[in-house]
């Protein structure tokens, strides 16, 4: 797996973590079973502040969880920019 495009999906702040976990960093933490270091979008280099929701570019509605940086998580819904297909977690 290589890199993908991916984009905020905003309107996600109200969800809350699947039951066990305090955060969706700490959901993504959880599945992949390795602490979040740093932001996982390309080229940032910022710390996992947060557990960020992202959506395939060109593709459904399927929402993944992504560690990022609040800048990055701030960005907008209609920016597109890439990550690790391997670093997404899918929210089920």
């Amino acid at each position: 797996m290589g890199f993908i495009d991916v984009k905020n999906k905003k309107g996600t702040g109200e969800h809350p973590p699947p039951a066990g976990c305090t955060s969706w960093l700490g959901f993504w933490e959880r599945e992949k079973g390795k602490k979040a270091v740093g932001c996982e979008v390309l080229h940032c280099g910022g710390p996992a502040d947060v557990g960020g929701h992202v959506v395939k570019a060109g593709e459904g509605p399927k929402e993944y969880i992504l560690p990022m940086c609040d800048a990055c998580n701030g960005k907008p819904e209609h920016e597109v920019f890439k990550a690790w297909e391997s670093d997404l977690v899918a929210v089920r």
